[in-house]
């Protein structure tokens, strides 16, 4: 593996050899990740300082070095790419003190989230430049140089959101697990005099059995392509009726209650019904007038959000695991990318509908491999 460090440009400076193992991991959601371990001679100490940028040859992301430590005779170093920095950004568009919340509607997910870089991240947004008030001063200080925005994902309908004021990725985080969106931000173009630093949101293919566009991808036992198998399926925590209600009564201008249905979440089908109906109500204690605009029309969109990502978080769990074989049939960037929907099937022949989530890059003394992992779709 060739890994490197870049200069404040994104410039290639020096190579990392001699290393004793490490780990490159890239993921669907953006938080990925890098630990390196190496000889902690003066040298190492000097180029693996927290702050530097790492980069390795077949990879469009880059890690920023965050942890650094020297036990036994080596030196560890741990980063994380550039995407989960922007929590050393945060979201605020109001002066007002008592604002906690950014209301946001009428885009689908993945525009969803390349409206909120693009307007608290970009040089010459509105916000960072001091047009609209957020009550900060100096805003153009937090723009991030370099930062353009790629296309974003169009599927799905669109959403209503209320963005809470704070780190930005992990309101990101938040939108995209609920809508199964990935995001990345990738080095596109470095020179002496610029650099260019690409955010965007996708989804993955649809490479099953269910669709023609493209090679069926199926990790199986019987392909020689999954090993060491596990399989599981439990209805113990399954709902197929979310009714989410607001309990902290926003108001609007004038102060009245915001009168307003529940936000509901189901699973479509006539089946589920007497025995096979699985309600749930919950308590949305966090929604406040100023999340959703002071309209009964925003809170029952937010409800009807609240509903489904409870919905979603109590799924009819089916899952089947096991170690993907390196060397299989399948190769990643040809067959498969990073946010595919493939199939995994078990020992009992349960086809299972996955999405690549990680991939992985790793050498050490055993020698190097590479390989992805999957999660489970509902």
């Amino acid at each position: 593996m060739n890994i490197y460090t870049l200069n404040r440009k994104f410039l290639r400076q020096d190579i990392i050899d001699g290393f004793n193992s490490v780990i490159w991991t890239e993921r669907y959601y953006g938080d990925s990740e890098v630990e390196l371990v190496v000889p902690a001679t003066t040298e190492m100490m000097q180029k693996l300082i927290p702050g530097t940028f790492l980069a390795l040859d077949g990879s469009n992301e880059v890690m920023i070095l965050e942890t650094y430590n020297i036990e036994s005779g080596n030196l560890k170093v741990t980063g994380l790419s550039l995407l989960p920095w922007l929590n050393n950004r945060f979201i605020r568009t109001s002066p007002k003190h008592d604002d906690q919340y950014w209301y946001i509607s009428g885009m689908p997910p993945g525009q969803v989230l390349w409206y909120i870089v693009n307007n608290m991240c970009v040089a010459g947004s509105p916000y960072l430049t001091g047009a609209i008030n957020t009550g900060i001063a100096n805003p153009q200080q937090l723009a991030i140089p370099g930062l353009i925005l790629k296309d974003f994902d169009k599927a799905g309908g669109n959403i209503s959101v209320g963005v809470p004021y704070g780190p930005i990725y992990d309101a990101l985080r938040e939108i995209a697990t609920t809508y199964e969106v990935g995001m990345q931000i990738t080095l596109d173009s470095a020179s002496d005099t610029a650099y260019t630093l690409a955010f965007r949101t996708y989804r993955g293919l649809d490479r099953t059995s269910g669709q023609t566009l493209y090679p069926p991808v199926r990790f199986s036992p019987q392909l020689d392509s999954l090993t060491d198998i596990k399989e599981l399926q439990s209805i113990a925590a399954l709902k197929t009726l979310v009714y989410a209600f607001a309990s902290n009564n926003p108001v609007d201008a004038n102060d009245v209650p915001l009168a307003t249905t529940p936000g509901v979440g189901a699973l479509s089908g006539s089946q589920y019904t007497g025995f096979d109906l699985r309600a749930l109500l919950v308590f949305s204690s966090d929604i406040t007038t100023d999340m959703v605009g002071g309209s009964s029309a925003n809170l029952l969109a937010v409800l009807n959000s609240r509903a489904k990502d409870e919905l979603n978080n109590n799924r009819f769990e089916k899952a089947v695991d096991g170690e993907i074989v390196p060397a299989n049939q399948f190769r990643y960037g040809v067959h498969y990318n990073l946010g595919d929907v493939i199939e995994v099937q078990g020992n009992s022949e349960i086809i299972s509908t996955s999405r690549v989530t990680e991939y992985i890059r790793s050498q050490d003394e055993a020698g190097e491999r590479v390989y992805p992992t999957v999660a489970m779709l509902g």
